[in-house]
């Protein structure tokens, strides 16, 4: 069976249903339904083999879940001025009052003594791992899933990486540029907002005739974002992958992945989270949303729109 036999009206019906959903829920406003989503976290700690996380802090915007999950990964027992963001040293430009009303969030649901000091592995990469599909794939349908000279494409030879050539052929025409928009225009944000200088042995990449080492992207201050603030899944971005390789397994006639499906579902029931080990944040949705209303018809994705949210987070721009 040629891959174009694998991509039938019936899986192109199922990429559109599941975009659509995706849509919707990347453009809601409305308030999380907080027992339902941290029960489908709780589903995606344990489908990979881990108990639900002991610790859940609730935030209204990513700005707050930052700040949320580098209490949570750095602690603040050894704090010596009694602060935990408003105070000097956290390497992000935050107004004092919006540090303040987080810090008292963040508080209220760890208590006055803090949930514990020491660095918190990031779940973040292995929750939407998608190796494990892609070598069933491979099994199932034969060549290597990714060639970056075609030459299985121009050997005539057909396999996991023509499905997967073609899947994301398909996949284009039904997806919402909107949300890569909405994505990108927080994740700018957020990452504007790291001050100071970036620690040296974060080296600044060279380049060496033809040959840039290390190679970007990504920036100095993307590595250094990441490594305090990153490991965040929101419903705008993460699903576009899921999906794909999801419909991919159906396409192949092959067994759904329990991971992949508890991941994906999870992120529609949050604005977004950062899993981590023995302990996750979660946030709530944006409260405005306005000037991404496209359908998958006609989503050009301008990308001019205002998003704001209940703490007062908007990111700048919109």
């Amino acid at each position: 069976m040629g891959y174009e036999e694998l991509v039938t009206e019936a899986v192109k019906a199922r990429i559109a249903g599941e975009s659509d959903r995706w849509l919707r829920a990347g453009l809601s406003t409305e308030r999380c339904d907080r027992p339902a989503a941290e029960a489908a976290v709780a589903e995606v700690y344990r489908v990979h083999g881990m108990p639900a996380p002991e610790t859940v802090v609730w935030m209204d915007s990513p700005l707050g879940g930052a700040l949320a999950s580098w209490v949570l990964r750095h602690g603040w027992e050894d704090r010596l001025d009694g602060t935990l963001l408003a105070g000097a040293g956290l390497p992000l430009s935050v107004p004092q009052a919006f540090a303040r009303q987080a810090e008292e969030r963040i508080r209220e649901q760890l208590g006055r003594t803090g949930a514990g000091g020491g660095e918190r592995r990031l779940l973040a990469g292995p929750f939407q791992d998608t190796s494990h599909a892609r070598d069933r794939l491979v099994d199932a349908l034969g060549s290597p899933m990714f060639d970056q000279l075609d030459f299985h494409w121009l050997q005539d030879v057909h396999g996991a990486y023509e499905l997967e050539q073609e899947m994301s052929s398909i996949f284009d025409w039904s997806t919402n540029e909107s949300l890569g928009h909405i994505h990108h225009r927080v994740h700018r944000d957020l990452l504007g907002r790291v001050r100071g200088p970036v620690p040296e042995r974060i080296v600044q990449p060279e380049r060496d005739g033809d040959v840039i080492t290390p190679p970007p992207p990504p920036s100095r201050e993307q590595i250094y974002f990441h490594e305090e603030f990153g490991g965040r899944l929101d419903s705008w971005s993460a699903p576009r992958e899921l999906i794909r390789w999801r419909c991919m397994l159906a396409a192949a006639g092959l067994p759904e992945s329990p991971g992949l499906d508890a991941v994906q579902e999870a992120l529609y029931r949050c604005g977004g989270w950062w899993p981590l080990a023995d302990a996750v944040v979660l946030t709530e949705r944006p409260v405005v949303l306005r000037g991404y209303e496209q359908t998958p018809a006609d989503a050009s994705g301008s990308g001019s729109g205002l998003i704001s949210y209940a703490d007062g987070y908007q990111p700048a721009g919109t």
